[in-house]
């Protein structure tokens, strides 16, 4: 250890509490601030797109039948499926910086577009490439932040990208129902906002720098030694000392070692988001079924709650640790879904707690989207396995979205037998192999054996 103790992060070989000077405590408040502004772009869109596409105007407009309005409502969760993993593996080789950059100017551009859509496969093929952009910016900005971040606030400035999402939710579904209920032929400029946030965070992320933990497993320590000088930090700084150089390589997600962390990701992550796209992209449709009033107005409500559970996992996730942080939201999600099963039997105001109980679980848990899949994956293929993970994650929310409304028009309690399974799945898996990553390092928890405490 050097005589002089680093400014940045906490010393590999120390169990002091990290330090950091101002010049990094504002750099990481800029990269954290963008990164979530992507977040809450996806959010957003995924908002405006799901109540322009509930107008009639809109359909009647485009000429939109029921197989384009299908179409149109998956070229999103298309894009994000095919975006993430490949701008993921893009990102691993060519590195962060540049793709963080041009995946927002694709959106951009495409948000603009969409103000002149004539043709429903115009808004497909946009809503295509907005999904790209989206996919890219989850398997870049999140692990980006994770590689700036000390250990003992990883948790939570991973944690908080999840709040911009729903944030991001809550402000566009707002904003679409009021403006398009006062003139439904507005559509137009309500898909047209979308380009706004894109724009005022493209701006904010120019002059970022690289990853010193890209540079280092690419072998570029000079470049690494450079940014970390920048900011006051050495190579001692954490443990940037520790990272090894390695191939990028596919394989390696499922390689001895690594395919168990892979597996784990992904399942979590589907088990999370299963229940909740089908049942938030039609909770109007659910309360409805459910003989609640005002449904427009639960769905907002139901979305505050989710971000105020978010707030309180982020809250946690450091204080807590993440295992415990997965595993009890699950098992609360499943009991409140097979609550609502008895929906016949049971009093309005029961069910409403029951839905607002899941979707505070739910909210508290999601933020382990935003740390888990960053701290599992080595340098070399972080952003490769986070993009991975995030596309098979998509693949959920496609079938959850196609089928749900299906089995809910067919029996409620059915749709919420088949979703509390789901959770139940969820709870199981984290129960045996969730590991507890608080407070170590990236490379030792990358690297090491990982214990369930």
């Amino acid at each position: 250890m050097t005589s002089q103790a680093p400014t940045g992060f906490l010393d590999a070989r120390s169990v002091q509490a990290e330090t950091m000077n101002p010049q990094a405590k504002r750099f990481l408040t800029r990269l954290t601030a963008v990164t979530a502004g992507g977040m809450f772009i996806d959010g957003y869109v995924f908002a405006v797109i799901g109540v322009t596409i509930a107008l009639q105007t809109f359909q009647t407009e485009l000429g939109v039948d029921s197989i384009w309005l299908g179409l149109i409502s998956s070229s999103t969760l298309i894009g994000i499926f095919v975006g993430a993993f490949l701008f993921g593996w893009l990102t691993d080789r060519y590195g962060r910086r540049p793709l963080f950059v041009a995946d927002l100017i694709l959106f951009a551009g495409a948000a603009i577009l969409l103000f002149f859509v004539q043709e429903p496969w115009q808004m497909f093929a946009l809503g295509i490439a907005l999904g790209l952009a989206v996919g890219a910016d989850y398997a870049i900005g999140t692990p980006l932040l994770s590689e700036f971040s000390p250990r003992s606030s990883r948790g939570r400035l991973g944690a908080t990208l999840q709040i911009a999402w729903n944030v991001g939710y809550m402000i566009a579904f707002l904003i679409g129902y009021l403006v398009t209920t006062a003139n439904p032929d507005a559509w137009r400029w309500v898909l047209l906002s979308a380009a706004v946030p894109a724009i005022i965070c493209l701006v904010a992320r120019h002059g970022l720098p690289e990853s010193p933990r890209w540079l280092l497993s690419k072998g570029r320590d000079d470049e690494a030694r450079a940014v970390l000088h920048r900011l006051g930090w050495t190579l001692e700084s954490g443990d940037f000392h520790a990272e090894a150089g390695e191939r990028t390589r596919v394989s390696a997600l499922f390689a001895r070692g690594q395919l168990g962390r892979t597996a784990f990701v992904c399942v979590f992550w589907l088990c999370l988001v299963i229940p909740y796209f089908a049942i938030i992209f039609f909770q109007a449709a659910v309360y409805d079924a459910l003989g609640l009033s005002n449904a427009i107005l639960t769905a907002l409500l139901g979305t505050i709650v989710v971000v105020l559970g978010a707030t309180l996992g982020t809250f946690l996730v450091d204080r807590v640790g993440r295992r415990k942080l997965l595993i009890i939201p699950f098992w609360i999600m499943a009991i409140a879904l097979v609550t609502v099963i008895f929906e016949k039997s049971l009093p309005a105001p029961v069910i409403v707690v029951c839905f607002f109980s899941y979707l505070f679980a739910y909210g508290v848990a999601s933020v382990l989207c935003g740390v888990y899949p960053m701290e599992l994956f080595p340098t070399a293929i972080r952003t490769t396995g986070v993009g991975f993970a995030s596309s098979v994650s998509r693949i959920g929310s496609a079938v959850g979205t196609f089928a749900f409304p299906l089995v809910l028009a067919w029996s409620v309690p059915f749709a919420m037998a088949i979703m509390a399974g789901v959770c139940v799945i969820g709870a199981i898996v984290s129960q045996l192999f969730a590991p507890e990553t608080t407070n170590r390092s990236l490379t030792e928890v990358a690297s090491g054996a990982l214990g369930r405490r």
